[in-house]
């Protein structure tokens, strides 16, 4: 009987500790999210911009820690460049993307970073049409991004202070992937232009465009 009572409690121990394991995110960080509409607005600018815009989008991880396949990612940036015939927050069908890659990953974090996203965020990019090794760079200071590729695409984005300075009612989209403490923000400067996708923008005004928040996968 005692014996019975040992194994079961290992048992028990196994799988609580595998299920613990599965739960544990291997990759955590930092996120960015623009958009080519306002995220945080009126009623009626977000009607006249729900159905020619929003069909743009720019996503940042910068991942603080973690590995796939046992390959480390620590401290490199990805990003990624999405479209859709229509806006993102209705199309999941006609999406594509461009995959961005720092100069500095090895070919073996490439492999990891291009199996990880198909593996976790596939919804999200769609059809990957590209995938471009190009010098990124990722500064914070206070509330202020600046992240920029090469000489493809350039945002300076600055978010609100909290989560709690804005009108909730106003903030008509969520952001394409889960994040953790979301925070709506705005780009100052956001401008994009490759040839692997059907478009490129030059922003000219500031706009509350911009998500903000941490992500664990």
């Amino acid at each position: 009987m005692k014996r019975i009572f040992v194994f079961t409690t290992l048992m028990l121990m196994l799988v609580a500790s595998l299920a613990l394991a599965a739960e544990t995110p291997i990759m955590q960080g930092e996120y960015i999210e623009a958009r080519s509409a306002s995220v945080y607005v009126g009623a009626c600018h977000f009607g006249a911009e729900f159905v020619e815009g929003g069909k743009e989008a720019t996503l940042v991880w910068n991942i603080h820690r973690g590995s796939w396949n046992n390959v480390s990612l620590d401290g490199l940036t990805v990003v990624a460049v999405v479209c859709a015939k229509n806006n993102l927050a209705v199309d999941t069908e006609t999406r594509k993307s461009v995959l961005y890659m720092d100069t500095k990953t090895t070919p073996e974090q490439r492999a990891a970073i291009n199996k990880m996203l198909a593996t976790k965020r596939a919804d999200v990019l769609g059809k990957v049409v590209a995938t471009q090794i190009a010098p990124i760079t990722f500064a914070k200071k206070g509330t202020k991004y600046d992240v920029t590729v090469g000489k493809m695409l350039t945002l300076s984005a600055n978010r609100y202070p909290c989560v709690h300075c804005t009108q909730p009612h106003q903030i008509w989209y969520k952001p394409l992937t889960t994040i953790q403490n979301a925070i709506v923000g705005k780009s100052e400067i956001y401008r994009y232009k490759d040839t692997y996708l059907p478009v490129n923008w030059q922003q000219g005004d500031a706009a509350n465009n911009v998500f903000v928040g941490s992500f664990s996968m």
